[in-house]
């Protein structure tokens, strides 16, 4: 009786462990997740004065947010280079991000005008790069805001 239990235990193992049986674990998403964004500003002919602020937006092109970076203070020198990492926010796919914009606002102390070039690298979950530049760019009191297409 024992042995007639076992085989039947062995076969029971056997069937139910078998590809017959074996589930399919959920399908992955084939589409990349954005993993990371940086923005690098090169100062180029006047500064960034250490009392503005700057706030930086990826948005998607229905312009809904995907990464930021707010209340960036300090003087950038000219010719100095400065790098920020946005904070990412939820999940989003390359193709959400694909033609989304960046936005820089410029919350300058009194009268500052600041001449850069930037550049955007979005990181994504297959170790695909996005990267963008933008040079002879410019903010000012007046002209406090831009917005790029990626």
């Amino acid at each position: 009786m024992k042995t007639l239990m076992c085989c039947l235990a062995v076969v029971a193992m056997a069937v139910f462990t078998s590809t017959t049986f074996a589930q399919d674990p959920a399908p992955a998403s084939q589409e990349p997740t954005l993993t990371s964004v940086e923005v690098k500003f090169d100062t180029t002919t006047d500064n960034k004065n250490p009392d503005s602020q700057l706030d930086v937006y990826i948005k998607t092109d229905g312009g809904h947010e995907i990464a930021k970076s707010e209340g960036n203070r300090g003087v950038w020198d000219n010719n100095s280079t400065h790098t920020l990492t946005l904070e990412v926010e939820g999940v989003r796919t390359k193709e959400e991000v694909r033609n989304g914009t960046v936005s820089l606002a410029f919350h300058p102390h009194g009268a500052d005008k600041w001449n850069f070039n930037y550049k955007v690298t979005l990181k994504f979950s297959d170790n695909s790069i996005i990267n963008k530049e933008f040079s002879n760019c410019r903010l000012t009191q007046h002209d406090a805001s831009r917005t790029d297409s990626l």
